[in-house]
């Protein structure tokens, strides 16, 4: 394909197309530039914050971690009300959100948890953890953050890849949210985390959890329709990259469903399929599972 065949294609896949062939020393290096940029847009995002009442939010270079810029505040609200809807969050209860970033739930939730409630946010990027310590726990005292030196190779190259046991106690939780995180988790990672989430949830807790899956390791995506291909991979993991997998990584439910099981949990609902794969009608763009502990 030459690079002017990418125009069709929605911006993200294009980039994944130019993406993948290229080596890890060389991501890291456009990475880095890739920094680099999103600081200097900063001050232009600050004025264009201020001017449409918009202080509060996080910075444009940290906003850009976790996603589309200008979709931010719809996907924060739109898990909200997955939260609420999907899992019956209430205003009093504790919640834990792993791979918080920049704090994207933890604004929505700011407003909706009671002063009973609580609220933890953990992840592997130092730079988003220290912006919510000062700008969301200054002023809210029932939110904490934590960061976790775990090694990813997209947000965290040098961590610790032995850092899988949270710094948080059993059953303290009564919903963990996993938005985009299970998409860039290896085998090793998916395992460690789900043990984790029997571990820390009370009884009657839930987890919404968002994922790439597919119905057997088989799948085939559908001809251009399909935003993501996940042509790489082994017998129950997919990746879109073969150079970097954790850029985007899809399991086959199968083998998720065993997992869950061997780790004490289970779906309590059916997938609620996303609309990553081309399918119509999804609920999200990835496919979301609520899931709790087997009695």
């Amino acid at each position: 394909m030459t690079f002017g065949a990418t125009a069709s294609i929605p911006n993200g896949a294009a980039k994944r197309l130019l993406l993948r062939g290229m080596s890890p020393g060389v991501l890291r290096r456009l990475r880095s530039l890739r920094a680099a940029g999103l600081y200097a847009l900063d001050p232009l995002d600050y004025a264009s914050r201020v001017i449409n009442n918009r202080r509060g939010l996080p910075p444009f270079h940290l906003r850009r971690e976790v996603g589309d810029p200008s979709i931010f505040e719809s996907s924060g609200a739109e898990f909200l009300a997955y939260s609420k809807l999907l899992c019956d969050l209430r205003p009093h209860e504790r919640v834990l959100d792993i791979g918080c970033g920049c704090g994207l739930m933890a604004l929505f939730l700011e407003d909706y948890l009671d002063a009973a409630g609580s609220y933890v946010g953990i992840d592997v990027q130092p730079d988003a953890i220290r912006w919510c310590q000062s700008n969301i726990a200054s002023r809210s005292p029932n939110f904490t953050f934590l960061h976790v030196d775990g090694r990813n190779q997209r947000y965290n190259p040098s961590g610790n890849s032995e850092q899988v046991r949270l710094p948080c106690n059993d059953g303290a939780f009564d919903l963990i949210i996993l938005k985009s995180v299970f998409t860039h988790l290896l085998e090793r990672d998916v395992n460690a985390y789900l043990r984790e989430i029997n571990r820390l949830l009370t009884d009657g807790g839930r987890c919404l959890a968002s994922w790439f899956l597919l119905p057997s390791i088989s799948w085939q995506p559908m001809d251009g329709r399909s935003v993501l291909t996940f042509k790489y991979g082994n017998g129950v993991s997919r990746f879109e990259s073969e150079r970097s997998p954790e850029t985007a990584v899809a399991y086959a439910e199968p083998y998720i469903r065993r997992l869950l099981g061997e780790h004490g949990l289970r779906l309590r609902a059916p997938v609620f399929r996303g609309s990553w794969s081309g399918e119509t009608g999804g609920l999200s763009t990835q496919d979301l599972t609520v899931i709790e502990k087997v009695e």
